[in-house]
């Protein structure tokens, strides 16, 4: 919509286009009667700021936004431009209808808050970030689970530049710039677990997820990333870690030829004490490495067969214990006759395992004959 007003005469319509009478209801020879004043049309807390805008010395253009009256008593959200006419008191301006445009926003605004709120609730982090030209990781957005997680507010790091490189243990930066570089290159998603910075030499476990989400107007990519705190879940490994491998310590150093075996695989050696070792004559790395941990490679393949058929049904009839017994060739090249007898032991996922012990039984076995 276009028109001219005359800012010495009370702003009054001096001349319009047809979509601006349309827009008032007024008949354009009622504008040219001069009936028509711009402060009529224009609700009034807007009238003393758009007067300012109009009469400002030495301002060729205008600019301003305001509420109009239309013809059916309507509110309409107008954005108005002028040129004001050289040694004279009349201003051009035209009209454009923002309200659809205004109302999205407010619409956007309120679900973005909402959304915020909603991200907020999540228990996990939310981050936004991007990788500057200096190679620096700088936050973009936070929600309160991130906020938690590498120990800050969201007043904080609003405030300032905030960097997420500065709060990544030493250690795990590289793999994190690898892991970034990486996905900018293919396009891919990090899929990492690092350690961050909480309090001075205090850290936090974490898994780190992110992708790109979209580019900026540089055409630097926004990388999304969800960040969940796993430290009770890291010292709960390190704990188990610890313990298991205490367990193969322990198991190594127990007396008698001792081996554990699962009952899916009763010849595949998982464990075996430092006496068992000795017992087949054979090092560590020949039974482990050129025979792949095969007990039954030690044994006649008739006889293995044999007695696994045994150990399976004494199984399968509900015995813990099942007792056996078998020739193991040593490596002087001697068969010597043995008594497997095995505890089947139920592991937390409720399988089973078998813990066995062999015991010499050449001798005992020879008097008998």
């Amino acid at each position: 919509m276009n028109l001219v007003v005359d800012k010495a005469d009370g702003l009054k319509v001096v001349d319009c286009d047809n979509h601006f009478c349309e827009f008032t209801g007024v008949h354009p020879s009622k504008i040219k009667q001069g009936k028509l004043f711009l402060h009529n049309i224009i609700k009034p807390i807007y009238r003393e700021e758009i007067m300012r805008a109009l009469c400002k010395k030495n301002s060729p253009y205008v600019y301003f936004d305001a509420e109009f009256i239309d013809k059916d008593k309507n509110e309409i959200f107008i954005h108005c431009t002028g040129q004001n006419y050289e040694n004279s008191s009349l201003c051009r301006l035209t009209l454009a209808d923002v309200s659809k445009s205004q109302e999205l926003q407010q619409k956007l605004r309120k679900k973005a808050k909402e959304m915020n709120y909603l991200i907020d609730l999540v228990t996990g982090g939310v981050c936004l970030f991007k990788v500057t030209s200096d190679m620096h990781i700088e936050v973009q957005y936070l929600n309160e689970g991130a906020c938690r997680i590498f120990g800050t507010t969201k007043q904080a790091y609003t405030n300032r530049n905030y960097r997420l490189d500065e709060l990544i243990h030493p250690e795990d930066k590289s793999t994190v710039f690898q892991a970034i570089g990486k996905a900018m290159a293919t396009d891919g998603e990090c899929d990492l677990e690092i350690r961050t910075i909480v309090h001075k030499g205090e850290y936090r476990w974490c898994k780190f997820n992110a992708a790109i989400q979209r580019y900026d107007e540089d055409n630097t990519p926004i990388f999304h990333a969800m960040i969940t705190d796993i430290t009770q879940i890291k010292e709960a490994e390190e704990s188990a870690d610890k313990m298991s491998d205490m367990l193969v310590e322990m198991f190594k150093n127990l007396p008698d030829p001792i081996f554990c075996t699962s009952t899916d695989d009763i010849w595949q050696l998982q464990i075996v004490s430092e006496d068992f070792i000795k017992f087949l004559g054979f090092t560590r790395s020949h039974i482990f490495e050129e025979h792949k941990g095969r007990l039954d490679d030690f044994v006649s393949e008739r006889e293995a067969k044999f007695i696994e058929a045994q150990i399976k049904k004494q199984i399968a009839d509900g015995k813990s214990t099942t007792v056996s017994r078998y020739s193991v060739r040593t490596k002087s090249g001697r068969f010597l006759v043995v008594e497997d007898r095995r505890k089947l032991v139920k592991q937390a996922d409720g399988s089973y395992s078998m813990i066995c012990r062999l015991k010499n039984m050449t001798n005992s076995y020879s008097e008998m004959f």
